[in-house]
C-alpha cells in the first residue's frame, strides 16, 4: 500500500547537497561565458537530473516533488545570480528585473513540469 499512512520527512541535507552541487557547476558556467542563457541552461540541466532520479525512486507526491524542485532550483541559480549576472556593468535596472521575472516564471513553470513527471503513479487498491 505504500506511505498511505506515513508522512515522509525531508532530508534537506541531501536537498542542499544537490543544490551546492548545481551551484558549482552553475558558478563554473557562469565564470566561464558569462552567458545568462548558459547560466539557466546549467541550472535547469541540473534540476533535469534531479528529476529523473526522483521519477525512478517513485517516492514523490506533486507538492514535495515541487518543493524539493524549487528548492534545488533556488540554490543553484543564487550563486551565479549574485556573483556574476548582478555585478556586470552592461545591464542596466530595467534589463535585470525583466530577466530575473522571466527567469522566475520560466523557472516556477519548469518546476511544475518536473514535478508533474517526478510524482509517483496513482496506485489502485
Amino acid at each position: 500500500m505504500g506511505n498511505l499512512f506515513l508522512q515522509e520527512k525531508e532530508n534537506w541535507l541531501a536537498w542542499s547537497i544537490w543544490g551546492i552541487v548545481g551551484a558549482f557547476v552553475t558558478l563554473y558556467v557562469a565564470m566561464s561565458t558569462n552567458t545568462a542563457h548558459f547560466i539557466a541552461g546549467s541550472a535547469m540541466g541540473m534540476l533535469v537530473l534531479l528529476t529523473w532520479w526522483m521519477q525512478q525512486s517513485k517516492r514523490f507526491d506533486f507538492g514535495r516533488a515541487f518543493k524539493v524542485c524549487f528548492y534545488v532550483l533556488l540554490l543553484s541559480v543564487l550563486p551565479a545570480f549574485l556573483f556574476v549576472v548582478v555585478p556586470s556593468d552592461d545591464l542596466n535596472r530595467f534589463d535585470l528585473i525583466f530577466q530575473s521575472v522571466t527567469f522566475l516564471a520560466l523557472s516556477l513553470l519548469l518546476c511544475l513540469i518536473c514535478s508533474w513527471i517526478a510524482r509517483r503513479p496513482k496506485q489502485y487498491y
